[in-house]
């Protein structure tokens, strides 16, 4: 019509493995959140010709589509109080969904068509929290594809070290977040994930975006995140819990892109008591199969990534689980330590890098 004003949308292209998605928003900022968790491990460029997805984002253009009854219609719902999703609509390759991503959350609308390879997110306005549906298609977008294709999710936290992947491996609370923060802080280690990693066919290692848990105990600013407690066998475990754009922000650390894989620590508790605070041993393979079982015991990380109603075009399963022995082959190719901790509560301060020099490349006596 003439005399409208003509809304400018603003877009980019996000690059991973080969696959490309495009993100397009009515502004600048609202782009940018979901931009600055997804890159790195992607690339951020301009927009190209014929992408595998697009994933349209806008503000409250049909505010109802939220409010519509839910009852009695499918849902899909995530554990730990994750994202609940209620089917309004599917048919003919178009499916429309109600989201909430937190219990109590305002709903967003998720919109995607099949025949178009474009899903289109309608989010509340003003409401941060539910811009994180943004990053959550652009990360089911990519996982679902590069998991469907051979790559291995595992529960691990990584650095680079002169542009090698460093792999930390251990249980629940074994001390992963704390080396690799150590290790960006104390080594100058670029950091790569917190909590979850992909290992490609090529064993190349990507960092997954997600948010950081640090255990309030190491020396870092607590100007920014929030404050968690979690009580876990009559403890209570307190953690500081970033976005990655407010881990960048607050500590200073510098994100990696994908890299080939370097090293692996499994981190271990030893019962000794005359034992040293820590101490490191070459990782022997029947210790490597045991932490890549640990590592692949992780249900409801793949859940989260896998785009079982087909909302960014993916395949509805998350591949082919992968057993123990096969990911400690491709683990037992690169130098390995497995590091024996008799004090948990020591490991900020501890000298594990002296205990791991000389078995970890790029890790010297007196780092």
């Amino acid at each position: 019509m003439a005399g409208e004003k003509q809304s400018v949308r603003v877009g980019a292209e996000l690059r991973l493995a080969g696959y490309r998605l495009h993100l397009s928003a009515p502004y600048g900022a609202l782009l940018e959140r979901v931009t600055s968790v997804m890159a790195p491990p992607c690339v951020v460029a301009h927009l190209a010709a014929e992408p595998d997805w697009s994933v349209l984002i806008d503000e409250n253009v049909r505010p109802n589509d939220a409010d519509e009854k839910a009852a009695d219609r499918p849902e899909l719902v995530f554990p730990r109080d994750g994202p609940r999703l209620t089917v309004l609509d599917n048919q003919g390759g178009y499916l429309r969904v109600r989201g909430q991503y937190r219990p109590n959350w305002a709903a967003a609308v998720i919109e995607a068509d099949a025949s178009v390879r474009r899903t289109r997110l309608v989010l509340p306005a003003g409401d941060v929290g539910a811009v994180r549906w943004g990053d959550w298609l652009a990360k089911v977008f990519f996982a679902s594809r590069l998991l469907h294709t051979g790559w291995r999710m595992l529960h691990a936290s990584a650095v680079a070290v002169s542009g090698r992947a460093l792999l930390f491996l251990a249980g629940p609370r074994g001390g992963k977040s704390t080396l690799a923060h150590r290790a960006c802080m104390e080594l100058g280690a670029d950091f790569l994930a917190d909590d979850l990693v992909l290992l490609g066919p090529d064993d190349t290692v990507v960092g997954w975006p997600a948010r950081i848990c640090l255990p309030v105990d190491l020396p870092a600013p607590h100007t920014m995140g929030t404050l968690l407690d979690s009580h876990a066998d009559g403890q209570v475990r307190r953690r500081l819990l970033l976005t990655p754009a407010e881990h960048r922000t607050t500590l200073g650390v510098t994100y990696s892109p994908p890299v080939p894989l370097g090293t692996v620590v499994s981190i271990v508790p030893t019962d000794d008591p005359q034992a040293s605070a820590v101490h490191a041993v070459s990782l022997a393979q029947d210790g490597l199969i045991a932490a890549a079982s640990e590592a692949l015991d992780l249900p409801a990380q793949r859940l989260y990534t896998s785009d079982l109603l087909g909302l960014t075009g993916g395949p509805r399963t998350s591949g082919t689980a992968s057993t123990a022995d096969e990911v400690a082959a491709v683990l037992s190719r690169v130098p390995g330590a497995l590091l024996c901790v008799g004090d948990p509560t020591a490991l900020p301060t501890a000298p594990v890098w002296d205990a791991l020099s000389g078995l970890v490349p790029g890790v010297v006596v007196g780092s």
